[in-house]
């Protein structure tokens, strides 16, 4: 019987990919572009070497989600690799092939 493909958000990619870190409230700290066919994995494990250096306890992570949480006194961050560019705004459903003001269509 064949195998269910996992998806792994940290597989390497022939798409670009986003190192962001963001705060308590989901605002974007750092961007930084991961371009295509970079080591994610290697990226990922180096981002959470370099919180911990930096004194940041390592808290929830998931690989399968490509994202580790840090708190640090009363601070807390999300270091993620994703997949959307986060200075875009993300277009959802079909939403984009409504009308809607200021909309040239």
């Amino acid at each position: 019987m064949a195998r269910r493909n996992i998806f792994d958000p940290l597989e390497s990619t022939r798409e670009p990919r986003w190192y962001v870190v963001r705060d308590a409230h989901s605002a974007v700290i750092d961007v930084r572009l991961l371009p295509a066919g970079t080591d994610l994995k290697r990226v990922f494990v180096a981002a959470m070497l370099e919180r911990i250096d930096a004194g940041w306890q390592l808290g929830e992570f998931s690989s399968r989600g490509g994202s580790v949480f840090f708190t640090r006194g009363a601070e807390r961050c999300m270091v993620a690799i994703e997949a959307a560019d986060p200075g875009q705004p993300v277009g959802y459903g079909a939403a984009h092939l409504t009308e809607s003001p200021g909309r040239e269509g």
